[in-house]
C-alpha cells in the first residue's frame, strides 16, 4: 500500500513538472550539468540566393592594357557585367591569340576557364597577369575589392615579367558555358586587331602606359558596346579631350599609367550640357540589315520649352556635324511625362559609317546638342532579304 502511494505520489510529481516546465524544463531540473537536449528545428526554406551563371550577351570586354615596357608592367584586361542583375562567370572561357611573330607573348594561343566570380549589376572583373603595385585592392570605399580580380599566374603559369597579349595584333574571345540545349559553346564578344580587314594598328603613346576603353552606345554604360574588332571601337585613355575619366588615379601596375582599372565610368557631360531644357534618357541610331533603312529613335523623360529636334550627322567621330532634318522634328513643349520619337535618315548611303547626335530647340531660339557622337549600329550594308538562322558553330 505505501509503495502504491509512493508511485502516485511521483506521478502527480512528473505531471506538476511537465506542466510547469515542459520536456527541456524537466532535463534542467533534473539533470542542470548535463548537456540540454535539442529537439531538432524544421527550417523553412527561404528564397533561392543561388546566382545565375552569366547569359551570352552579359559580359563584355570593356577595357584592355597591352601596353608595357622595359620593366614589362602587368596587363591586364577588364570584363564588365552590362546586365542588370547579379551573375557568375563560372564556366566562361576566354580565348586569347597573339601575332605568330611575336615571340615576345607567352604563347600564340591559349584558352583558360574562369572560376565562380560573381559580378553585380555594371561590376567588372579584371584579369591580371600577376600581382603588381596597384592603386588599392581591398574593401575600403573606392578600392577595386580583391574578389574582383583574378590573378591569371595562378591559372596558366608564366614567369615574371610575361606577356600576356601582344602589341602589334591580338584577338581575346569570351565564350559563354554551353546551356542544355546548346551543342557548342557561343561567342559572347570578340576585341582585337588580328586578322582585321581592313587591319588597323593597335594605339600606343611614347613613353607612356595606356589603356584602351571601349566605346558604348549612347551615354549609358550599362548599353551596348561597340564592336571590338574595329579601331573606332575603342578609345585611348589619355587622349586629349578623352570622354572617360581616370577616377582617382586609379591604375594596376604603375602609379603614372592611364586607365581605369577595376570602374566602368563615363566622364560627365561638358558644363555647358549640365542644365538641359530636355532630360534625354535614349538616343539610338540603328540601320536595318535586311531593308538598309536608318531610324534613329529616341526617348525624353522630361521637356521645358521645348520647340524641337535636329538630327546632326557626321561621316567621323570628331568631324564637323551637319542637320540633316530639313525641317525642326516638334517637341513637346513643357512636359514631365516621357516623350518617344522617330527619325528616318532618308539621305543615309549604304556601306556608308556614320555618327549622330541630337539638337534640342528652345522657344528663345537657343540650339543645345544633347548627345555626345553616337555610332549607327546595325550592318552599314544591304543585304537582301532574310537568311535562314544559322547557330554559330566552332
Amino acid at each position: 500500500m505505501k509503495g502504491l502511494m509512493a508511485q502516485q505520489l511521483i506521478l502527480k510529481i512528473f505531471v506538476i513538472l511537465m506542466l510547469t516546465f515542459g520536456v527541456q524544463g524537466i532535463a534542467d531540473v533534473l539533470m542542470p550539468n548535463a548537456i540540454a537536449l535539442q529537439t531538432p528545428k524544421l527550417e523553412l526554406s527561404g528564397e533561392d540566393d543561388t546566382v545565375p551563371v552569366a547569359a551570352r550577351f552579359d559580359i563584355a570586354i570593356s577595357e584592355i592594357m597591352y601596353t608595357t615596357n622595359t620593366d614589362k608592367l602587368p596587363q591586364w584586361i577588364e570584363l564588365h557585367n552590362r546586365s542588370r542583375r547579379k551573375v557568375s562567370l563560372e564556366g566562361w572561357k576566354v580565348t586569347i591569340k597573339n601575332h605568330p611573330e611575336d615571340t615576345n607573348v607567352l604563347a600564340t594561343k591559349f584558352t583558360f576557364t574562369l572560376g565562380a566570380k560573381v559580378l553585380d549589376a555594371n561590376q567588372v572583373l579584371l584579369l591580371v597577369t600577376e600581382h603588381g603595385h596597384n592603386s588599392g585592392v581591398g574593401e575600403t570605399k573606392d578600392d577595386l575589392p580583391a574578389d574582383r580580380v583574378v590573378i591569371l599566374k595562378d591559372l596558366i603559369g608564366g614567369t615574371q615579367g610575361y606577356r600576356l597579349l601582344s602589341q602589334t595584333a591580338f584577338k581575346v574571345t569570351l565564350k559563354a558555358p554551353a546551356g542544355k540545349k546548346t551543342a557548342h559553346k557561343m561567342i559572347s564578344d570578340i576585341a582585337g586587331n588580328l586578322g582585321e580587314i581592313p587591319e588597323w594598328k593597335l594605339p600606343l603613346i611614347e613613353g607612356k602606359r595606356s589603356s584602351i576603353i571601349r566605346e558604348y552606345e549612347g551615354n549609358s554604360a550599362i548599353g551596348h558596346p561597340y564592336d571590338g574588332t574595329r579601331a573606332d571601337g575603342w578609345e585611348l585613355t589619355a587622349k586629349e579631350g578623352s570622354r572617360y575619366v581616370i577616377r582617382h588615379n586609379t591604375y594596376y601596375g604603375h602609379r603614372n599609367d592611364h586607365g581605369t582599372p577595376g570602374y566602368r565610368a563615363r566622364a560627365a557631360l561638358p558644363a555647358e550640357l549640365s542644365d538641359l531644357p530636355v532630360k534625354l534618357s535614349r538616343f539610338y541610331p540603328m540601320r536595318d540589315r535586311y531593308t538598309g533603312r536608318v531610324l534613329i529613335n529616341w526617348t525624353t523623360e522630361a521637356e521645358m520649352h521645348n520647340v524641337g529636334f535636329n538630327i546632326k550627322r557626321s561621316t567621323t567621330k570628331n568631324g564637323k556635324f551637319k542637320v540633316i532634318t530639313p525641317v525642326v522634328i516638334s517637341g513637346a513643349g513643357t512636359t514631365g511625362e516621357r516623350q518617344t520619337y522617330t527619325y528616318t535618315d532618308t539621305t543615309a548611303k549604304p556601306n556608308v559609317v556614320y555618327y549622330y547626335q541630337l539638337e534640342c530647340i528652345s522657344v528663345d531660339g537657343t540650339r543645345r546638342t544633347l548627345t555626345l557622337p553616337t555610332r549607327l549600329r546595325g550592318h552599314i550594308g544591304f543585304t537582301g532579304p532574310r537568311p535562314p538562322y544559322i547557330l554559330w558553330q566552332n
